[in-house]
């Protein structure tokens, strides 16, 4: 439980991160990268739940089509 806990709170901070001109950049790339797919996996977030953050976040699945985030 307790790593589960940590991966959700790095992925909520880097969501924070977002808003923070002095962070922004970083946050997207860590979006982008495999960190967040590693941590997404730790947090037990299913594919849907991780397209909808990185949409969210402008990352590389920001493409996807809107009928993905309705579900």
């Amino acid at each position: 439980m307790g790593c589960r806990s940590l991966a959700e709170a790095v992925i909520l901070q880097s969501m924070e991160d977002l808003w923070s001109p002095y962070h922004r950049e970083e946050s997207k790339e860590f979006f982008k990268g495999e960190g967040f797919k590693i941590f997404a996996k730790i947090a037990d977030l299913n594919s849907l739940k991780q397209l909808k953050i990185t949409h969210i976040s402008g990352g590389k699945n920001n493409d996807r089509t809107v009928r993905a985030n309705r579900a």
